[in-house]
């Protein structure tokens, strides 16, 4: 009889000891809370830098598809509307984001096109918005798409008081 540990034990005590390869940290971009309300402070800015988050291939809201739909498709509005966002609720993890955002959009400039808005517009009138977003994030953590439903009119185009 062996008073010692046996092979079994032996072999499992050394590979207890054996380094495990380093969980790489990933490389993809992070769509937290702090990348959120950088993203968000763009698009208060009209700084089109907010497309940096997108994936080249974006799949947007309105069947918006691609970075430079999504340009064109602010391209068309920013002459007309000044669009504020404020976040009510976020939360994320590495392959999406969920967010709630109240926006304010107003009028800065007579819009007659009502292919833009679904009406024409007239310079000062407002509309507040209430939008749940879900962010899909592809493998490197840029958003590859946009969804959610139909926004929720809080207030509709109205003058401004």
């Amino acid at each position: 009889m062996n008073a010692g540990p046996d092979r079994r034990a032996l072999l499992l005590g050394a590979a207890a000891l054996v380094p495990l390869p380093a969980v790489a940290e990933s490389s993809a971009t992070r769509f937290d809370r702090t990348a959120y309300d950088r993203y968000i402070g763009l698009m208060n800015a009209g700084d089109l830098r907010f497309v940096d988050y997108y994936a080249d291939d974006i799949r947007f809201v309105m069947n918006i598809r691609g970075r430079a739909g999504v340009l064109d498709f602010y391209a068309r509005q920013r002459p007309f509307v000044k669009e504020r966002l404020a976040v009510t609720f976020f939360c994320s993890d590495r392959t999406g984001a969920a967010a709630e955002v109240r926006s304010e959009v107003r009028c800065i400039r007579d819009c007659a096109d009502m292919t833009i808005f679904g009406r024409p517009l007239k310079a000062g009138e407002v509309q507040t918005i209430r939008g749940c977003l879900l962010y899909v994030l592809d493998a490197r953590g840029l958003v590859a798409e946009i969804k959610g439903p139909p926004p929720e009119i809080l207030q509709p185009w109205t003058a401004a008081r």
